[in-house]
């Protein structure tokens, strides 16, 4: 009997022992995760692979990952293309034949606030209970300094973008050694899902905006860089309105202007592989 005992207690153990790793295994963090990038342009397909940085961008890289891992980003194109520069996406779907060049806005706001466990960094009020869904900007005008230096943006990086915002508002930030919270200006901590692609050769270090990724395949963004020269006339320049949804802004609507790819690029799937 004794000897029974023993064995199911042993059993027990066991179990639970497993459980525990396992628990440790799937908590478990890296300080540089990694992101595979599917982009379709003229029925071919391009995977670039990328390096994070969670040490320099801690809230901006969980930002994204949770973005990624409810395939916010799926489907949706690039929207705005500066040759030589850098390439925008991560706020339009596309419908080929469409007004402004085939973009329709996706909803973010409606969309992020059904996630569950939403990585909240910015909020309204001192006591955190009205969160923005926006992003705390993690550059050095917004009061956030790097002593290793912020990652420069070179060739394919993944920089976080926001638009222009004209308001004075201030908005709750948590301190970063944890207690309570600062204010700062909105138009810095406003970002929602908007990145930018550097295409670029010559490196660059921005004082507005956070660059938290760098590319480590940079032969297939070439590629595809390529297949675009084929196009002669790749963009076609439309107005639209942003910022219509922002509970800062959305009552004064603004106009800008996107270079829209005649031939559009679409990004197929952003998957975390890991963490």
């Amino acid at each position: 009997m004794k000897k029974i005992l023993k064995k199911a207690l042993c059993g027990v153990l066991a179990i639970a022992a497993t459980v525990s790793s396992l628990g440790v295994f799937t908590s478990c963090t890296t300080d540089n995760p990694e992101v595979e990038i599917k982009i379709s342009f003229d029925d071919e397909t391009y995977t670039l692979n990328y390096k994070l940085y969670r040490k320099l961008a801690p809230s901006t890289v969980k930002h994204f990952l949770a973005l990624a891992e409810n395939n916010y980003y799926d489907g949706l194109c690039v929207h705005d293309f500066d040759k030589g520069d850098k390439m925008y996406t991560g706020g339009y779907d596309f419908v080929a034949g469409g007004d402004d060049g085939g973009l329709v806005y996706k909803n973010y706001y409606d969309v992020v606030k059904t996630y569950k466990e939403f990585p909240h960094t910015v909020w309204t009020d001192e006591s955190k209970s009205d969160p923005t869904y926006t992003l705390y900007g993690e550059f050095s005008d917004n009061g956030r300094v790097i002593e290793s230096g912020a990652l420069k943006q070179s060739f394919g990086a993944l920089t976080m973008f926001y638009t222009e915002k004209n308001t004075e508002e201030r908005v709750a930030i948590l301190r970063g050694d944890g207690n309570g919270v600062s204010y700062k200006d909105y138009k810095y901590n406003s970002a929602t899902s908007l990145f930018s692609i550097s295409l670029a050769s010559e490196e660059k270090t921005s004082k507005a905006y956070c660059t938290f990724a760098t590319l480590e395949n940079a032969d297939e963004l070439k590629d595809l860089l390529a297949a675009i020269e084929e196009y002669s006339d790749f963009v076609s320049a439309y107005s639209v309105e942003i910022n219509s949804d922002d509970r800062y802004v959305g009552d004064h609507g603004v106009e800008v202007s996107y270079n829209v790819p005649t031939e559009a690029i679409i990004i197929k799937s952003v998957k975390v592989t890991k963490y």
